[in-house]
């Protein structure tokens, strides 16, 4: 990079590289002398500010800054100062050694099972933080989310984000991506952190089908996101379990209060369908608080645990045998190694509130509707009830004695 392309210096910081740029500003690579630290610093052109909505430009501007200075989590960018000279406004803030999930969906998607769960994890946690602390993101996609060499996910750029108390980008007005924008968000209705949750599933869908839920011209997605329904991520990916489909049918509901509630909810959901569908690494049974995990460098065991996620989750269901002496008679008792409503057997003991991939029915809920407590489950029955062969059996056997 030439140096002439770029000023030396932007108030306390030396100008080492450009790291982006856009129409609206240009993003440097940066140092900070007094800290000795590493930063990026995004700016806004002082032609931007002088254009019709260069006040409320430069305002939202101000407000991802100051959105970034207070919002402190593991998970979300630190903004350390905003600032301005004669030719821009800028902001410092952390430099992330990593890709964009964009870029790696580029390389990746779809991605293995257990590592599209674990970044969604991280990126509703995030989410959490921002919600409880009355900020909507509004612009939750792939280019605003950083991946470093670790596995740690980052949420950045805070451009459209609405806390509770502004008066900038209320309802009617619509700002985001269309492809990974709530139904309400289109529409121009209020929005509140559901809005956030929905992008998730978009983005989560993306990343195990390697294509977007809601696809075409912008104004066909848009349509297709108010009123279409998606296809089944499995009919995308064959390699996913059908428990996935319904979780997407959740998180992409058209009605808010259809969806989960939070980030927390949904990452139970995450959780539990893990458990349902995945031993854990070490061979012991799962449960639903099983926490995911990206592999670490050369974790070679756990590694192999992640490639083998998908194929695992899509194995076929042997067929219905025996009862087990030893299946848990009430629901009390932690784990089931069959379905006792559909008989479907599971390839590892699972826990007592999991949900059965056969019929879609929690364990407990049914072992409460096929059995009452203390006793064994009745045998599924198909056909004629086999008091009836009885009857035609012994009629048949008595006719022939008689006709000797």
């Amino acid at each position: 990079m030439n140096t002439s392309s770029f000023p030396g210096q932007l108030g306390k910081y030396r100008i080492d590289g450009i790291l982006g740029e856009g129409s609206m500003g240009v993003v440097y690579r940066g140092f900070d002398p007094e800290l000795d630290r590493r930063v990026a610093i995004k700016t806004l052109h002082k032609d931007v500010l002088a254009g019709p909505n260069g006040a409320e430009m430069f305002e939202r501007f101000k407000r991802e800054a100051k959105a970034g200075i207070r919002l402190s989590h593991k998970h979300v960018v630190t903004v350390y100062e905003f600032g301005e000279d004669s030719q821009q406004a800028f902001m410092a803030m952390e430099l992330i050694d990593g890709q964009s999930l964009r870029e790696l969906n580029a390389q990746r998607a779809p991605w293995p099972l257990l590592e599209a769960l674990e970044l969604a994890h991280q990126l509703l946690e995030a989410l959490d933080f921002f919600h409880e602390r009355g900020v909507v993101h509004r612009d939750i996609k792939p280019a605003n989310i950083m991946v470093d060499a670790a596995g740690r996910l980052t949420v950045t750029d805070f451009g459209i984000a609405r806390t509770d108390a502004s008066e900038l980008t209320q309802v009617g007005t619509i700002l985001g991506t269309p492809s990974y924008m709530s139904p309400e968000q289109i529409t121009g209705q209020p929005i509140d952190g559901r809005s956030d949750l929905f992008s998730v599933g978009v983005i989560l869908y993306e990343m195990l089908t390697a294509t977007k839920p809601f696809r075409g011209e912008v104004i066909t997605i848009a349509h297709n996101i108010v009123c279409e329904p998606h296809p089944e991520p499995s009919s995308l990916n064959a390699t996913l379990p059908p428990a996935i489909d319904r979780l997407f049918r959740r998180a992409l509901a058209k009605k808010p209060d259809e969806r989960f509630r939070n980030g927390a909810e949904f990452r139970e959901a995450l959780r539990e369908m893990l458990a349902m569908i995945l031993p854990r690494a070490d061979g012991t049974p799962p449960t639903a608080d099983y926490t995911i995990r990206l592999p670490a460098a050369g974790d070679t065991a756990r590694a192999k645990a992640v490639a083998a996620a998908t194929p695992l989750a899509a194995t076929p269901e042997p067929a219905a045998a025996p009862l087990p002496a030893d299946e848990p008679s009430t629901p009390s008792q932690q784990l089931f190694s069959r379905c006792p409503k559909c008989r479907a057997v599971f390839d590892s003991p699972r826990p007592w509130n999991a949900i059965c991939s056969g019929c879609g029915m929690a364990l407990f809920e049914a072992a409460k509707s096929m059995r009452k407590p203390g006793t064994r489950a009745a045998p599924a029955r198909s056909g004629s009830p086999w008091w009836l062969a009885a009857i035609v059996l012994a009629f048949i056997v008595a006719l022939v004695v008689l006709l000797r």
